[in-house]
């Protein structure tokens, strides 16, 4: 079926129903018999969430009203008909359901949906339900100068809604899509009942709500929109962690097409502004499809009959201008970084044993006292145990630029002090709120969904400390070769607020009960 054009409706009266003047032998000689209207069936309900491009799918609800005027050609002096949607395309008609003139005229017959009682149509501000879906697509059809005939005279419905379906799921760090909505939508025109016209959308610009009061990952919804063209926010989606907005620049609506959308919502589209392109008539647009900063890939690892699960987040690479609070030009290709500091209870599935220093060596406190040889071996023995599931990659500790390009938030490069927040409390574990190591992700994560990336333990980098100071390369994603000690990043809960920024650096070559560290995946 063509999305643009038409939905042909079965108007049948029912025989039973229609009565004749007893005088009125005139009927049965042909000279006044009853307009029949006629068209395929109307047994399948549409509903607000089918992700199809045909605007109604050529169907319609039981229990609709349809309009229906008849006038003698030509004289524009109608009478209106309520025609009412049955199932299995029965529909029950008037109890004085529309003759031809009893001179044998032509007529002139025009129908609509939904049944109006004036000129004004306006759409439901509030299209969560199928009765205010319904309601707000408008349609209609007309025959000009139909002669009497034995024959049905065909309808075909032409819409005058533009129809947008938005499927909504939730990405990383989100667990809800509550509610969606759209945006400066002029919701009301001015429609001619004898033409089928419709003015240009007037009155003020409101929402329409497609979803609501949700509390599933997944979120489908539908809303019919008179014609029109939209700049500027569109779609605001409420998740459990805030709100993600869409804008689209200048896009015309029209009449009769579909417009769908898939979102994939994550951390990183809350508070931010987000932009649909590339949407063009009766097509669809996926937002945010495939990885996206933030998007994650969960492993599970099995060993002696015990199994653990670790998140890696991915990070979209791109270029950088400072690095360890130096200006720098460098530039990065796309990563996965371990959500948490690798736990005591994963590096004791890998290796066997932990090296940690403090009381509590299990569980989700993180590992600490690791060498960066030993972080280094950690990193090869989980490729090793996992490299089925890793389509050739590999894990590594991260570089210097990795690590802090990850702790600023990725491409949105955040201007914090610390990993995700100017307020250090909220987001770290360091000198003034704790003396020992805490659990992985207690405080607050960072835009990308990461813990931890302040404070807490320090955490190794694959690169070379004092050859980064003085490398004229400084920035760029390798390993450096040269000298005695080791990078590390962060800062600990040992240290004071000065020494857990973004930019903090520290050289080492042995270890404490400080230092610990995470992995990537690339």
């Amino acid at each position: 079926m063509n999305a643009k054009n038409i939905m042909a409706l079965v108007l049948l009266p029912l025989m039973g129903m229609l009565t004749a003047c007893s005088s009125d032998n005139e009927q049965t000689a042909g000279n006044r018999v009853p307009i029949t209207l006629t068209a395929s069936t109307l047994n399948v309900v549409e509903t607000r969430a089918a992700a199809d491009t045909a605007l109604n799918k050529g169907y319609m609800e039981t229990g609709q009203t349809i309009k229906v005027r008849v006038s003698k050609a030509g004289a524009d002096t109608w009478t209106g008909y309520n025609y009412t949607t049955g199932a299995n395309g029965v529909l029950t008609a008037p109890v004085t359901p529309p003759f031809y003139p009893i001179d044998g005229s032509n007529v002139d017959i025009v129908a609509f949906y939904p049944a109006l009682d004036g000129n004004d149509f306006s759409v439901s501000a509030d299209q969560t339900t199928d009765d205010g879906y319904l309601d707000s697509d408008l349609m209609f059809a007309s025959v000009s100068g139909q002669a009497k005939s034995s024959t049905a005279v065909p309808l075909q419905f032409e819409h005058k809604m533009a129809k947008i379906i938005v499927n909504a799921t939730a990405g990383s760090g989100v667990t809800q899509i509550q509610s969606i909505t759209l945006q400066g939508i002029y919701r009301q025109v001015s429609f001619d009942l004898t033409t089928g016209d419709v003015s240009l959308v007037k009155n003020t610009r409101s929402t329409v709500t497609l979803a609501n009061n949700n509390t599933t990952n997944k979120v489908c919804g539908a809303a019919l929109i008179p014609a029109q063209t939209l700049s500027g926010e569109l779609l605001t989606i409420v998740t459990d962690q805030g709100t993600a907005t869409y804008t689209i620049d200048g896009k015309n609506f029209a009449a009769g097409n579909a417009y769908t959308l898939n979102i994939r919502v994550g951390r990183t589209a809350i508070n931010a502004e987000n932009a649909i392109t590339d949407w063009a008539d009766n097509s669809t647009v996926s937002v945010g499809s495939g990885y996206v900063d933030g998007d994650a890939k969960v492993f599970k690892v099995t060993k002696n009959g015990i199994t653990l699960s670790f998140t890696m987040i991915y990070v979209e690479g791109g270029p950088y201008t400072t690095l360890g609070g130096q200006t720098v030009t460098g530039s990065l290709t796309d990563y996965f970084i371990a959500q948490t500091e690798v736990t005591n209870a994963l590096y004791s599935l890998i290796v066997g044993s932990v090296p940690s220093q403090h009381t509590n060596k299990t569980g989700t406190y993180p590992v600490d006292n690791v060498t960066y040889a030993a972080a280094k071996s950690f990193a090869t023995s989980l490729t090793t145990q996992l490299s089925d599931q890793l389509d050739g990659m590999v894990f590594k500790l991260p570089s210097d630029a990795q690590f802090e390009y990850a702790a600023r938030g990725g491409k949105r490069r955040e201007n914090y002090t610390y990993a995700g927040s100017n307020t250090i409390g909220n987001i770290a574990w360091y000198k003034d709120n704790s003396s020992v190591p805490q659990p992985v992700a207690q405080k607050n994560p960072n835009s990308l969904g990461l813990y931890d990336m302040t404070g807490n333990l320090w955490e190794w980098c694959l690169d070379n400390y004092s050859t980064i100071a003085a490398n004229a390369n400084l920035g760029v994603d390798y390993v450096y070769n040269s000298g005695s000690d080791n990078l590390l990043r962060c800062g600990a809960y040992s240290m004071e607020a000065s020494r857990t920024t973004v930019t903090e650096r520290l050289l080492f070559s042995s270890t404490n009960a400080s230092v610990g560290f995470r992995i990537v995946l690339q």
